[in-house]
């Protein structure tokens, strides 16, 4: 575990200042389709590089109560294999995943600043108070150094924050109940199709950019963990026996995921039950295929919502409307739920 990851003897050398797009990935978007930041970036005819930093506040640190990893071995796992995957993807297209192990985010941008002339970041929104202090932080480091803007999208949620037709940030009673937010959000709002964030990936001589100073290959879950790494809690590649199956991280994954589920073994329409079904008793969520089990691809952007929506409406069209199709949109709403309402709430409710 004390494997030292070397970089490109090209990192001692002066990078030639050119000026490029960064496009800064975090665990809450790791794919390649529907993705509005990623869209924008290569729409400008600039070179783009494409940056993920396992920056050490997430990644071997602690949380404030009872001292867990804020990121656990399992977790760590299944972000390494998206990271893989994500890479591999963008190499299909011509194009490269820059990654920093052991540095904070902004020491990096810090760096990034010093290489190059960065036109402008791109990046996905958040929301929650520890993850908008480091955009700050991000924020400040560009402004320092004269650099291009942060440039924010939404992509996490089905509905779009600007098609709302309340402000989430203000909006108290839109979040009184999640039958009057999802009253609201159906009746007045859209989905957003995913055509509309697909992006076009720059080609040619220099449009792709390798960061000199980015790691030459992935780190181990240990090193990734440090000091907060306990092989008692790392299950490796081994899949629980009581499992259904073994998650694997990534967008391929996450799709072939959705095909399978949805398309294959028809069980959308046939098994699905979900984890909110309270209203029949006869129904329960434990047995095998009764759950879509997308939560861990969802959660970090490997699956966009809007893509797994279109699947289910088109399921419709082609197949049949069943409870099951109804109550898996019923659930992504619950989630948007959750995730406007937390604009709402700020650290605390109120």
């Amino acid at each position: 575990c004390t494997r030292t990851l070397w970089m490109a003897p090209l990192a001692r050398a002066a990078v030639a200042a050119r000026r490029i797009n960064v496009v800064w990935f975090k665990c809450t978007d790791f794919r390649t389709h529907d993705h509005a930041a990623l869209k924008a970036a290569h729409a400008e005819g600039l070179p783009v590089l494409h940056l993920y930093v396992f920056d050490p506040f997430w990644h071997s640190n602690t949380t404030r109560i009872c001292r867990f990893p804020k990121t656990g071995a399992l977790r760590t796992r299944f972000q390494l294999e998206c990271l893989a995957d994500l890479s591999a993807r963008l190499e299909a297209v011509g194009h490269h995943l820059c990654t920093r192990v052991g540095v904070s985010t902004a020491a990096c941008f810090e760096e990034l600043c010093t290489d190059y002339v960065v036109n402008a970041v791109f990046a996905f929104h958040e929301i929650c108070s520890e993850e908008l202090a480091i955009e700050r932080k991000v924020k400040e480091v560009l402004r320092r150094h004269s650099q291009g803007p942060l440039r924010l999208f939404w992509g996490f949620e089905l509905y779009h924050r600007d098609d709302l037709t309340f402000d989430p940030a203000r909006s108290k009673g839109a979040f009184n109940s999640y039958t009057g937010f999802r009253k609201r959000v159906e009746e007045n709002s859209w989905v957003r199709p995913t055509s509309q964030e697909t992006p076009v990936f720059s080609t040619g001589a220099g449009c792709a950019v390798r960061w000199p100073k980015s790691d030459t290959q992935l780190p181990t879950t240990c090193e990734v963990m440090g000091a907060t790494y306990d092989p008692a809690f790392d299950p490796g590649e081994e899949k629980d026996d009581r499992a259904e199956f073994r998650w694997r991280g990534g967008e391929t994954a996450a799709l072939e995921r959705v095909r399978t589920y949805i398309w294959e073994e028809d069980s959308l329409g046939l098994d699905y039950v979900g984890a909110t079904m309270t209203t029949d008793p006869a129904k329960s969520c434990m047995r095998d295929k009764a759950m879509s089990k997308l939560s861990p691809w969802l959660a970090h952007g490997c699956l966009s919502p809007r893509l797994l929506y279109e699947e289910v409406q088109r399921y419709e069209r082609e197949r049949r409307k069943s409870k099951g199709t109804y109550w898996i949109i019923h659930e992504m709403i619950w989630r948007d739920f959750v995730r406007f309402a937390s604009i709402f709430a700020g650290t605390r409710w109120s």
